[in-house]
């Protein structure tokens, strides 16, 4: 899967959770759930797991159930039992180990993917933590905007470098504009979730040039959905200290 793909995978997938993100919280976390599968069938090939649908099985359905107690959270903090999930699936990654092993060499390294693929996937529910946050409502929008048009900036020349300060770039003025036509939002907080929405898909574009492009297309899509997933908690820290009560 070549770079324009991944980012447009990117790109959907942020335009998904703006949308839902609009509608509100039970689309967002429908919309987030829907990401959260697809990355959970993508991740154990894209680092090439040796069982993977016990990978994906584990990654799914540690990561819904964090997305549901996120959800389902009367009180602040609404993350608290996302670590919980978290704790559990590392655990039922090793436990995978007993019942179904990896051939000899591999075992280390199918733990780490599935615990690694589990704790990006889970974090995806920080996105409805951010959405429940009194006054952020309106940065998770324009985050996950900022991530769309970041993820189109990251791809427009052939120079890596010129690309990521456009995603930067890119991802700032997003933030800064949408932060202006919200009253909900200081202008500086918009800028800041721009930034940090550039830099997800940033980093995610140069881990992905230092490793041989995925070619399984489910891989590909995992690779794509990652930046969204990751940013989601990002947005939840700068929903807490810079809008959220």
């Amino acid at each position: 899967m070549n770079p324009t793909t991944r980012a447009s995978i990117t790109a959907v997938a942020a335009a998904v959770v703006a949308g839902t993100g609009v509608l509100g919280t039970r689309w967002l976390a429908l919309g987030v759930a829907v990401i959260m599968l697809v990355m959970a069938v993508g991740w154990p090939r894209l680092l090439r797991v040796a069982h993977t649908w016990v990978s994906t099985a584990v990654i799914g359905a540690g990561s819904l159930i964090a997305l549901g107690s996120v959800v389902i959270g009367r009180t602040e903090p609404y993350l608290r039992y996302m670590v919980v999930a978290i704790a559990a699936i590392t655990i039922a990654a090793l436990l995978t180990e007993v019942f179904f092993p990896s051939p000899r060499g591999r075992a280390v390294t199918g733990v780490a993917a599935t615990a690694a693929g589990g704790a990006i996937t889970a974090t995806g529910a920080a996105w409805v933590a951010a959405n429940r946050t009194a006054g952020a409502e309106d940065l998770v929008v324009t985050a996950a905007a900022a991530l769309a048009v970041a993820a189109v900036a990251s791809v427009l020349t052939s120079s890596g470098n010129v690309n990521a300060v456009l995603a930067l770039l890119a991802g700032a003025a997003t933030g800064s504009g949408l932060a202006f036509a919200f009253d909900s939002m200081p202008w500086y907080a918009g800028t800041v979730v721009g930034v940090v929405a550039g830099g997800s898909v940033v980093l995610m574009n140069e881990l992905s040039r230092r490793e041989p492009r995925p070619i399984d297309v489910w891989a590909g899509i995992a690779s794509g959905v990652t930046p969204v997933l990751a940013a989601g908690v990002l947005v939840y820290v700068g929903g807490v200290l810079l809008v959220g009560a």
